[in-house]
């Protein structure tokens, strides 16, 4: 199996691929970012919240987007959908998709795609999405 990794010194990202007995493999990942909850677009910005929100507070401000766990990407599926109505975890990292890829299979190329953007946007916080005052929990760094 191939492998995609990323080690910006300031954050530690990597993506690891797992067999799972026969259907294919899985993106394993591991961050170091505990205390926040991440969003990122598919052009690599992110946009990070230090309290926990529901899904639909992001969607609302990206109405042909959902949002993927990037914990639960696994190659060959569809990227799975979080409910609007359920709660970003802090820790995580959240894939920001168009509407259109809803239907499409997770290609490796992709994920690998997806993986340098964040490593990317976690080392350069001048690519992340404007400070937004009004939400009062959004951060940048």
């Amino acid at each position: 199996m191939g492998a995609c990794a990323s080690s910006p010194s300031a954050t530690t990202i990597t993506t690891a691929w797992v067999k799972e007995g026969g259907d294919g493999a899985r993106a394993s990942e591991s961050f170091r970012r505990p205390s926040s909850i991440m969003v990122m677009d598919m052009a690599g910005r992110i946009k990070e919240f230090k309290k926990p929100i529901p899904a639909r507070t992001v969607l609302s401000d990206n109405p042909h987007c959902y949002l993927c766990n990037s914990e639960s990407v696994h190659i060959g599926t569809c990227m799975p959908r979080v409910p609007d109505e359920e709660e970003l975890l802090p820790g995580r990292i959240y894939f920001l998709v168009p509407l259109s890829y809803s239907h499409s299979p997770l290609s490796l190329n992709l994920l690998c795609d997806l993986a340098v953007k964040a490593g990317s946007a976690l080392s350069n916080p001048n690519n992340n999405y404007p400070t937004r005052t009004n939400r009062g929990s959004d951060t940048r760094r």
